[in-house]
């Protein structure tokens, strides 16, 4: 019987070696407002309607997003306030075919961009504010 509860607990341990980091990240994950991977949404660009897919994109504050141009022709992805007297919250310029766009985070809100080659060509994010942190009472 000894020698049969040793290797369970050899493979145990070993199991448990291997997989610590993973462990520990997801166990400090408990603990912290944002989450300690990087997360990321992926819009793709496309040649037929509805152009932006997803075409409305809500997200936490702090996602990165990534558009990729997926047609045969250029495409630039302009948030609807650039033009404004305000700052312009993001304008890619001209992404070729296959090539990509990212925006590491935006702050909270609401933002209507357009392809700034075809006008037409709409789509909507939403920026929601990060969770809040767990407090102790």
């Amino acid at each position: 019987m000894f020698p049969l509860n040793s290797h369970i607990f050899l493979k145990t341990a070993a199991w448990l070696r291997d997989h610590l980091i993973v462990l520990a990240i997801l166990f400090l994950s408990l603990f912290t407002a944002r989450p300690l991977l990087a997360i990321s949404s992926n819009i793709h660009i496309l040649e037929e309607p509805p152009f932006f897919s997803p075409n409305s994109l809500a997200v936490t504050s702090g996602t990165s997003l990534i558009w990729k141009n997926y047609t045969h022709e250029p495409h630039s992805i302009v948030s609807d306030d650039c033009g404004r007297l305000s700052d312009c919250s993001f304008d890619s310029g001209v992404l070729r075919p296959e090539e990509r766009f990212s925006l590491p985070s935006l702050a909270p809100g609401r933002y209507p961009y357009h392809c700034g080659l075809h006008p037409f060509m709409r789509g909507l994010l939403t920026i929601n504010p990060a969770p809040s942190p767990l407090v102790d009472i």
